[in-house]
């Protein structure tokens, strides 16, 4: 049966419009808010995607969109369950689906909701696997008394952590936040210095948006935007002091200094220069750049750089993250490791006074406090609570922190946070066990005790790793941030890095971010949401830890639909960074035996997830998984010694999920992938995992908004860089000509492109669509003869000369070049022009390296050449295309400037290409008399007859294919209406066709 999702019909443009809106702050679902995850994939596409695939391709669209929610009216449909409809009651619950790379759930939650007969959800990271049994099982068999319980036994944890001395002595009640940062002893004067990467509190506009990630440069905090002028909510400031052998913090607080709630100023951060009620006042610039390995005393101006093996102060907290080890195992005083090269130090306490921050400079008693914190924890030091896991060594491109040796877990909270970690790791489990016992004299079997006591507990062990995320020394301070606290999560950066103002959050009255509202804020509201989701689901739901690449857990079984959102290339090193999460849950979730007179961690709630089939601990992640996970890693390969290199290594593990998913999957069945990437390597690895090893043909393919617009543009991408759903199937064979199968597809995909035009499609949208129908002609056999000889792998020989040359050529046509064998230039030049949007206030299109590089190879043109040709010109990594100026004053001035950047001489023109000659021939047209233009015209037609005929089939597509605001639209209309009348309606009537 065909389906939906491989019809022209299937509603893409209305899934993208509201997948965006997911991804934007006020739209997402409550439960991704439970903890942080690096890739959730919107629930409405996920739930249109599934539901497309087990709908008939001939499905009501009216009746879909009812399905799915997909109203214009709906906010946001992912917060309504589907509707499901009369004729899908007796269809859904005989489906069984399975996402073999199940992440954070979004997909099989979607199924769940559908009512999908069985849902099978694979993990390979036990991280990953226990919150999947959150999101997917507990809500499903509790339902609302599991909220109920999760919110009683956290106020319990609350109490007993409020009722703790040590919370009482280590932390004052009206202190939220302490902002602290490292200093050093420097190497010229031999005073301390504290290093601060961004000196501002507060720098809060009074429109300020809700910004999703922090600003910031990897390592270290950024400045936010450098120049505003207007209304500021808040605006504050830390500056230094010095005296003969310290240096202080005092605080501006322009709100306080003005004596108003809002203050108008002037504010450059770059230049630290901000003009208000008529003075001017200076903010310090940071004094550490870490990028550049440099840093600034503050007492004696000297530059602080290298010194023997590097730079000085990486040496200096090496130094002292191998002193702290030291005094923590009774090797060393702590006056002698307050004498190391670097420290911690508290510079700024904050306050909520009638709901507004308040910043204090810290005392000599607060930065007391943190030593006590330290010899408390040497006192418990050898507890199994205390994560003395190491970082994967390797993994320094995305952990940073691993070049200062923060190596092991617990170098990365300061004394006092992981006091407080601990100390909720036994509360929790302290809870667990609690749980069971009142279950049990309810009368309860000890089996069903003991997994509900697992679930509260998962969640009670969920808002500790969230908390612990929000209270490390890898936090940072947001300046700018819309929100009262300010503080970025560890792992905003896609990474641990480094930074240089950190935040310890009061575990207790921190407004959003303590544990008390990580449990109501978060994890209820989470779970709520998911509880209304699915608690009502007939669906059979199961959570498997498993191997993607031989699911091995599902011998035997076969799955009517699979849909998963595989890893691509090097995105994330999941193992390696969800080992934050991991070294808690494992302590939450587990008990603590004797062994041999030493304490160790013992099996109680997953223990499949933090032990091994021998009942030995699984230390971490990394090391037992990271060579299992489908990624490309070259510091990973090197490390485990894995011959070859980290991308073959990638492709070889990518065709054995293949052969994994295909051999669990129906014989009518389809497979739906999600694939982040539309590079030429990207299909390569696509291809040979799924048509070659998997044996399965594309027959459709979609481009899908996995992430809000702005995020998109934020990053300087273009529309050709989106997230690509194929839809696989069973039924490769035989053998083809190759460039019979090229004839093939693009005489047939032209027409594709026309319908998917007339449904609506256009840019990336049509250009994917169409290469899914391409590809559909290729996949089917299983031997193509007849590739042109290369030195290139088959795959990419036959991506890079035959599938987007295909693309390409049947789009073209479908924009009325069928006739004119446009040359690779023009082919380039058209579609750039249809397929990648320009930017607001962007004087010209803009392609990145990724839309450049797809688009050449698709016109078999070279990006070089056609910067030699004055079509394209670089910009860094980006390709300005050299097209009439959007925004001028008018047509003429618009044309001119395309002229004059093109270095073009309309009087006496030196002609390269057929987008010369079209350019050439808009100016005329919009300059001169009508006589004038076409004697001019004819004086080009009779130098280069070929390329005028080529920019009049150029001026055709795009005076009919351009929307209507492109200013070369008209340009191009005046061109093919003053020396073709009768040609404008015709392309009209062909498009139309």
């Amino acid at each position: 049966m065909s389906t939906l999702i491989e019809s022209p019909h299937f509603p893409i443009n209305e899934v993208n419009e509201f997948s965006a809106s997911e991804k934007r702050g006020g739209g997402r679902p409550d439960f991704w808010e439970m903890v942080f995850w690096w890739t959730r994939k919107p629930l409405i596409g996920a739930r249109s995607v599934i539901a497309g695939a087990l709908v008939p391709s001939d499905f009501s669209p009216f009746e879909f969109r009812r399905l799915v929610k997909l109203w214009p009216e709906t906010r946001s449909p992912h917060r309504e369950n589907p509707s499901i409809v009369p004729r899908l009651k007796e269809r859904l619950p005989k489906v069984k689906l399975l996402d073999p790379f199940a992440g954070f759930g979004s997909i099989p939650l979607e199924a769940v909701r559908l009512s999908v007969g069985e849902v099978v959800a694979v993990e390979l990271l036990p991280t990953a696997y226990v919150f999947l049994k959150a999101v997917l099982e507990y809500p499903r068999e509790h339902g609302k008394r599991l909220v109920k319980d999760v919110e009683r036994w956290g106020e319990w944890v609350l109490e007993r952590l409020r009722e703790d001395p040590d919370v009482k002595e280590l932390y004052d009640e009206d202190v939220a936040v302490y902002i602290g940062s490292w200093e050093v002893k420097c190497p010229h004067c031999g005073r301390y210095t504290p290093l601060v990467g961004n000196w501002w509190l507060a720098r809060v506009p009074e429109r300020a948006g809700r910004a999703e990630e922090a600003e910031g440069e990897g390592e270290g905090e950024g400045e936010g935007e450098e120049v505003r002028s207007g209304a500021f909510r808040r605006l504050a400031w830390m500056a230094p002091y010095t005296s003969s052998s310290a240096v202080g913090i005092r605080v501006v607080d322009l709100n306080k200094e003005l004596g108003l709630r809002g203050v108008r100023a002037n504010v450059n951060a770059r230049q630290g220069r901000v003009e208000a009620s008529g003075r001017v006042y200076d903010v310090p610039r940071p004094n550490v750049d870490a990028r550049r390995e440099t840093a600034t005393c503050l007492l004696c101006n000297n530059a602080i750089r290298g010194a023997g093996r590097g730079w000085y102060v990486k040496e200096a907290l090496k130094e002292y993250n191998e002193d702290l080890e030291r005094y923590l195992r009774g090797e060393m005083t702590r006056e002698d490791l307050l004498k190391s090269r670097a420290r911690p130090r508290i510079l700024v306490k904050v306050k909520i006074v009638d709901k507004e921050l308040e910043f204090e400079p810290a005392t000599s008693e607060d930065g007391e406090k943190l030593w006590k914190a330290l010899e408390k924890l040497r006192g418990m030091w050898g507890d199994p609570d205390i994560p003395t896991e190491p970082l994967a060594e390797y993994e320094n491109r995305a952990i940073w922190v691993l070049l200062y040796n923060f190596d092991k877990f617990f170098k990365l909270f300061n004394p006092r946070q992981l006091i407080i970690l601990v100390k909720l790791v036994k509360l929790v489990r302290e809870v667990g066990k609690k749980i069971e016992e009142e279950k049990l004299k309810e009368g309860w079997i000890r089996e069903d005790a003991h997994r509900y006591a697992g679930a509260v507990t998962t969640y009670l062990a969920m808002a500790l790793v969230h908390f612990a995320d929000y209270n490390s020394i890898v936090t940072a301070w947001h300046p700018g941030f819309w929100g009262l606290m300010k503080v970025v999560h560890t792992i905003t950066f896609r990474g641990i890095a480094m930074t240089w103002n950190w935040s310890d959050v009061n575990p207790i009255t921190c407004p959003s971010i303590s544990y008390p509202d990580m449990i109501k804020g978060y994890i209820v509201r989470g779970l709520s949401y998911l509880v209304s989701a699915i608690s009502g689901s007939p669906s059979r739901v199961r959570v498997l830890l498993d191997d993607a690449t031989s699911l091995s857990k599902l011998e035997g079984e076969r799955f009517d639909l699979v849909v998963t959102d595989p890893p691509y290339r090097d995105d994330v090193p999941y193992a390696e960074l969800s080992d934050f999460y991991y070294v808690w849950l494992k302590r939450a979730l587990s008990d603590v035996e004797e062994s041999f007179g030493v304490m160790r961690l013992a099996p109680r709630f997953h223990k499949e997830a933090f032990f091994d089939d021998l009942g030995n601990e699984i230390e971490a992640q990394w090391k037992a998984f990271a060579l299992r996970e489908v990624s490309e890693s070259e510091r990973r390969i090197r490390h485990f010694d894995v011959e070859g290199n980290a991308f073959n290594h990638f492709k070889s593990l990518l065709s054995e999920s293949f052969k994994a998913m295909a051999s669990k999957l129906e014989d009518d069945g389809s497979l739906v992938t999600y694939y982040a990437h539309t590079s030429p390597e990207a299909w390569e690895a696509l291809l040979e995992a799924g048509w070659l090893s998997g044996k399965m043909r594309v027959t459709a393919a979609h481009a899908m908004a996995t992430e809000s617009a702005e995020s998109v543009l934020a990053r300087g991408k273009v529309r050709l860089d989106m997230s690509i759903v194929a839809v696989w199937r069973k039924g490769v064979k035989g053998e083809a000509l190759v460039d019979e199968v090229y004839a093939k597809a693009v005489e047939a995909c032209s027409k594709d492109a026309q319908e998917y035009r007339k449904a609506g499609l256009e840019g990336v949208n049509l250009f994917v669509a169409v290469l899914g129908k391409v590809l559909s002609h290729f996949t089917q056999y299983e031997r193509l003869i007849g590739l042109k000889a290369t030195n290139k792998p088959f795959v990419q020989n036959l991506v890079e000369n035959y599938i987007y040359p295909a693309t390409a050529e049947a789009i073209a046509r479908s924009y009325g070049a069928a006739r004119a064998r446009l040359s690779p230039p023009s082919m380039f030049y058209l579609l750039s022009k249809v397929l990648v949007n320009r930017r607001p206030r962007q004087a010209r299109r803009v392609l990145d390296r990724t839309s450049a590089t797809v688009l050449s190879i698709g016109t078999r043109s070279y990006l070089e050449g056609l910067g030699d040709q004055r079509i394209v010109q670089r910009e860094g990594d980006s390709y300005v295309l050299l097209e009439p100026r959007w925004g001028a004053r008018d047509l003429r001035d618009a044309i001119w400037d395309a002229l004059t950047v093109k270095e073009l001489n309309p009087r006496e023109p030196r002609v390269r290409t057929a987008i010369d000659v079209l350019h050439l021939l808009e100016f005329y047209a919009t300059t001169l008399p009508k006589e004038e233009f076409k004697r001019r015209a004819d004086e080009l037609r009779g130098r280069r007859p070929g390329l005028f005929d080529e920019a009049m089939a150029l001026a055709r597509a795009l005076a009919s294919g351009l929307p209507a605001e492109d200013p070369e639209r008209e340009l191009a209309k005046n061109v093919v209406e003053a020396l073709e009348p009768a040609g404008l309606g015709t392309l009209d009537s062909f498009i139309r066709r």
